[in-house]
Formats: C-alpha cells, sequence, structure tokens
C-alpha cells in the first residue's frame, strides 16, 4: 500500500489524534509547494553558505534574528534564490492528476507555502496552475497554523477534516499545529521525522489509484 498509516506511532509522540483512519476521509487539501507539487526548491545548501549558516538552520528564523542593519542584504540573498529556482519550476509526476482528480470531485483545493508570493506565482504560473495560495506575505509562516486557519474559515470547515499534504517536517508541523491530517511525501524514502505524520507516501500515482479504489 502505497499510502501507509502513520497515526499509531504519531500517537505514541503525544501528536494530535485527528479520528480519522483513512486518507479519503476529508473534506478539503492543502497542499506545500515546492518539493510537493513542483520541482522548485531553491538551492538550500548554496543559500545557506552564502547567508554564512549552519545547515539545517532555519533561513527565516535567522532572518528574523539579524539586526537591521544586516536583514535588508539577507533578504535579498534569499528573495534572489527562491525567484532563481521558480523559473525553472515543473511539476512533480503525478500531482497534477492528483489535483485534477480532487478537482473533478469537487474538493476545495489550497496552496500554503513559506515562499514570498512573487517566486510562488511564477512557479504557479510555470505550472499553469491556479489554486488559492498564501504565501508568507499573506500569513506568518510554517508552522504557525494562521494560513490553515484562514483556509479554514474560508472553507467553513472543522480543521480535522482537512488534509495537509507536505515534504517537510514544517509541513506536519503546520497540520499538527492546527489540528488537521497531515500526509507527507517522501519519494526518497521516509525521513526520521516520518512518524509524526498520519499518512506517508511516496508516489502521486499510486496514491491516486489508492482513492479511486477507495471512492
Amino acid at each position: 500500500m502505497v499510502a501507509v498509516n502513520a497515526a499509531s506511532a504519531a500517537n505514541a509522540e503525544g501528536a494530535v489524534n485527528t479520528g480519522l483512519s483513512d486518507i479519503s476521509a476529508f473534506s478539503a487539501v492543502i497542499f506545500d509547494l515546492d518539493g510537493t507539487l513542483a520541482h522548485s526548491n531553491p538551492d538550500f545548501s548554496g543559500l545557506r553558505r552564502e547567508l554564512g549558516i549552519a545547515s539545517g538552520t532555519d533561513i527565516l528564523a535567522h532572518l528574523s534574528s539579524l539586526r537591521a542593519t544586516e536583514l535588508a542584504a539577507a533578504t535579498a540573498v534569499v528573495h534572489r534564490y527562491e525567484l532563481q529556482s521558480s523559473m525553472t519550476a515543473t511539476w512533480i509526476d503525478g500531482a497534477a492528476e492528483l489535483i485534477a482528480y480532487w478537482q473533478q470531485q469537487g474538493i476545495p483545493l489550497a496552496i500554503l507555502t513559506r515562499n514570498i508570493a512573487p517566486a510562488a506565482e511564477l512557479t504557479l504560473s510555470r505550472l499553469g496552475l491556479n489554486l488559492p495560495l498564501l504565501t508568507r506575505d499573506d500569513v506568518k509562516a510554517k508552522p504557525d497554523p494562521e494560513g490553515v486557519q484562514v483556509f479554514c474559515e474560508q472553507w467553513q470547515l472543522p480543521a480535522e477534516q482537512v488534509l495537509f499534504i507536505g515534504d517537510y517536517l514544517f509541513d506536519i508541523q503546520t497540520a499538527r499545529n492546527a489540528g488537521c491530517v497531515a500526509a507527507l511525501y517522501c519519494p526518497e524514502g521516509a525521513p526520521d521525522y516520518a512518524h509524526q505524520a498520519d499518512w506517508v507516501f511516496r508516489c502521486y500515482h499510486e496514491l491516486l489509484s489508492e482513492l479511486k479504489a477507495r471512492s
């Protein structure tokens, strides 16, 4: 089975229990963008080297720690990397088909990204994708749940009926903080934090086949 239920492991870690045992039991879906729908992740290693910070350092947290005299130059570097990666964005295999399927089902869909609005909009333009979008220019950056809360309010849905799909720890944490269902896309294999998600999957085509089989 492509979608592995990780809820029991997550609950053992004290994570929120959504009460949903079936990945198809939701009313709306929020996606991360870079690395989840699109091959558009910035060169984070190069970016951190240019900023002079260690591997794994949260780049946005680093920016927020800078003095005003340092912030403008560092922010310009981050924006340059984000825009450069968006200029060559392409679909992740199977993601477009999954979105089309859910749109046919009438499932509300949206995107929540830590990226800046110009870069995210450029990525969506390259994909030919038109979905509601919130960026860090609009709401507090993930893992803050504000973006999820905004979409839930717009849809008039409780968070526990919403599925959040992303490819990184911040996405799982965002889902947890908001109280919605967390699905982790990890095509290269499950990372050490995968147990914190409710569901883990590696391939959109197989996930779509599974969803169709359960419908």
